[in-house]
């Protein structure tokens, strides 16, 4: 059976910017969804809370006095992820405005882990009090630096031979 709709993947070419694209538009919404019932107000979001909080449950802890909170809502995830997801989508948005292909050093993923671990390490041990500003711009630095070995691995390893630049 032939059809004009289906598609023949051996023809079917990914281009750079459209993984580009979709990496953006999934972290644009991975954001607004853990902020979403801030923004909206509570008697149209709600209804979305509950399945909201246990999909992000999965990735933070969703302490309450770490978090953030907009309009009297606390967003569901901590500072620090707050700050790794923003990061990463502010540096997705540089991403679809360079369009080459990008190589990064595995030691500017360590670089910037560092801050985030000493804060861990130092408000654990009881050094300094929490800070959600801390924690938030090392999430950013960390969420800034991780995306790019997020994109190289995608379109290294996942999409080899299928990419056109």
């Amino acid at each position: 059976m032939t059809s004009t709709s289906a598609i023949n993947f051996r023809y079917f070419v990914i281009s750079r910017k459209s993984v580009r694209i979709i990496i953006f538009l999934s972290l644009f919404l991975w954001c607004l969804g853990f902020s979403v019932n801030s923004l909206i107000p509570e008697n149209k979001a709600i209804i979305f809370y509950p399945l909201l909080k246990q999909i992000y449950s999965t990735v933070c802890h969703q302490v309450e006095y770490k978090s953030f909170q907009a309009n009297g809502i606390i967003f569901l995830v901590c500072a620090r992820c707050s700050g790794i997801y923003f990061g990463a989508l502010l540096v997705s948005v540089l991403f679809l405005i360079y369009p080459k292909k990008i190589s990064f050093k595995i030691d500017y993923l360590f670089i910037a882990a560092a801050p985030m671990l000493i804060d861990v390490i130092f408000y654990s041990a009881g050094i300094y009090a929490y800070s959600k500003t801390i924690a938030f711009i090392t999430g950013l630095i960390f969420g800034s630096v991780v995306i790019f070995f997020i994109l190289i691995s995608i379109e290294d390893h996942l999409l080899k031979g299928y990419i056109k630049a």
